[in-house]
């Protein structure tokens, strides 16, 4: 059984939905299929990521595909028992808006949170990013959910 789990934010879809609504009426896409930003990829999570439990060392590693975004552009954040990555992908200036043929490239903000462990600390927390790919990793569980061996009398 995996110790982290992906949290689920109501209000990240609401923010979707009203995203989305006011980017079609306000910004039309010149795509045949719609608008391109972030906010459109309802069918798979973004950024993509694989976890990896190690029983050695007693860790889980997150690998995030964030190709083409900066690392300063990319924020990882520990709040209570929530870890999550965020950032923005930004549209190129050199080129218009009214003049692409075809746009496939996304573009915007993006957010996605796991749950890690109880009483994971920020400063147990390691991420790097290199090449487009973020890694990070965390103990599999807190110092004060260490199984402990209990004597028997």
């Amino acid at each position: 059984m995996s110790l982290v789990r992906t949290f689920y934010d109501p209000f990240t879809e609401f923010d979707k939905l009203f995203d989305d609504a006011f980017n079609a009426r306000f910004h039309p896409s010149p795509t045949i299929e719609g608008n391109t930003t972030l906010t459109q990829r309802r069918d798979r999570a973004f950024p993509r990521m694989d976890l990896h439990e190690n029983a050695e060392t007693k860790t889980v590693t997150a690998t995030f595909e964030l190709p083409g975004i900066k690392q300063q552009d990319v924020n990882v954040e520990v709040h209570g028992n929530r870890l999550t990555i965020s950032g923005e992908s930004k549209c190129s200036d050199n080129h218009n808006k009214g003049s692409y043929v075809v746009q496939e490239r996304s573009y915007g903000k993006f957010s996605r949170t796991l749950q890690i462990p109880q009483g994971i600390k920020a400063e147990d927390v390691h991420a790097k990013m290199e090449n487009g790919v973020l890694t990070v990793s965390f103990p599999k569980a807190g110092p004060d959910q260490q199984p402990q061996r209990i004597a028997i009398a």
